[in-house]
């Protein structure tokens, strides 16, 4: 081997060392790079009928006229139930952070008197350590709001410099790989895209179904903050199997506080609004929608969580849809030579009867 091509072979070396600890330095920033890319989706999202069923799309200005228009329409929604619902909504949440200490502090009586409950109490506190418990937590959630919302805020933004100039984007990270590559970069790229709408629609349809048959439901059978803890439900559809999980467990402490029928009820109205969501949205609505099966997705939850902390439990789902694609397209297509087989008709297949 000529010191040439010695020299080459240890500079690529290097380089991908260095690649590798920059993406694991910079994991949380990356995550939040793909929040952006998921807003610049959903924007494009509202665009696109905008641009394709209106005489915006026959105007020289098309796709940024839509892209306003869309913006402007997101913006109204947003403030319309902001303006509809959340002086009502910030009353509710106050009033459930003043519910759970006591609702926790009675789930604590109640475990008390049995002997198992009292085993599962002090191990509970030994996990939780000596600072007061579970709720305890509360203050450090409350010292990063703040950061949340910055991030927020920069994820918004720049998912907007995404919708308006998606182009300039795309061409420069399709330039990055060699130029025999580069038509199979671009179609894997549209796929993505449009896989990612399709996934954030159905997604936003289950959010908004489930936050409203909860919030419906647990006023029905009377349980507090009903508007609060429709809100928090709706929104941990955002990650499947473990968000709906995580945001019952406030409403049911809430219920058990009034007492064991209400736990009941309150119960009832979760596993309804689970089932509902289940056997309503995901054959009808998400049936031509970007849906991954049960086991990738919850594997999928596990190992973000576990690889990148808070932030890859939450885009584990999208992150999945996209490398789902990518294996299709480069690796099943492309080296296999076969076509990806159609998730549906996987999901028929493997059912029973």
């Amino acid at each position: 081997m000529s010191l040439t091509a010695f020299l080459q072979r240890l500079a690529l070396t290097v380089a991908a060392v260095v690649g590798i600890v920059l993406v694991v330095r910079l994991a949380d920033v990356l995550l939040l790079v793909f929040g952006a890319i998921l807003v610049a989706v959903l924007l494009h999202a509202v665009a696109a009928p905008l641009r394709d069923r209106t005489p915006l799309g026959r105007t020289a200005l098309g796709r940024t006229a839509s892209l306003v228009v869309a913006v402007v329409v997101c913006g109204a929604v947003i403030a319309a139930a902001v303006w509809a619902f959340g002086h009502q909504l910030e009353m509710q949440l106050a009033n459930l952070a003043g519910l759970l200490p006591n609702a926790w502090a009675e789930l604590e009586a109640r475990l008390a008197r049995s002997a198992l409950g009292d085993l599962l109490l002090q191990e509970a506190g030994r996990l939780s350590g000596p600072d007061g418990g579970w709720l305890s937590l509360a203050p450090k959630f409350a010292a990063n709001a703040a950061t949340a919302m910055a991030a927020t805020l920069i994820v918004i933004f720049a998912g907007l410099y995404l919708a308006f100039h998606p182009r300039a984007y795309a061409e420069g990270l399709v330039r990055l790989f060699p130029r025999p590559g580069r038509a199979q970069a671009t179609e894997v790229l549209d796929a993505t895209n449009e896989a990612l709408k399709r996934w954030l629609i159905g997604q936003l349809l289950s959010m908004g179904l489930v936050g409203a048959t909860t919030t419906l439901g647990l006023w029905l059978v009377g349980v507090p903050s009903p508007i609060g803890l429709g809100v928090l439900a709706g929104v941990g559809q955002f990650v499947p199997v473990v968000g709906p999980m995580a945001a019952a467990v406030p409403g049911l402490l809430v219920a058990l506080a009034a007492g064991p029928q209400t736990l009941v009820l309150a119960g009832a109205v979760y596993l309804a609004a689970a089932q509902l969501e289940a056997n309503l949205v995901t054959p009808l609505m998400l049936r031509r929608m970007a849906e991954l099966p049960m086991a990738v997705t919850l594997f999928a939850v596990l190992g973000m969580g576990v690889l990148l902390g808070p932030l890859g439990v939450l885009f584990a789902t999208p992150l999945a849809v996209v490398a789902y694609v990518i294996v299709g397209k480069v690796y099943v297509e492309g080296v296999l030579g076969d076509p990806p087989e159609p998730m549906a008709r996987a999901r028929r297949r493997d059912r029973p009867g």
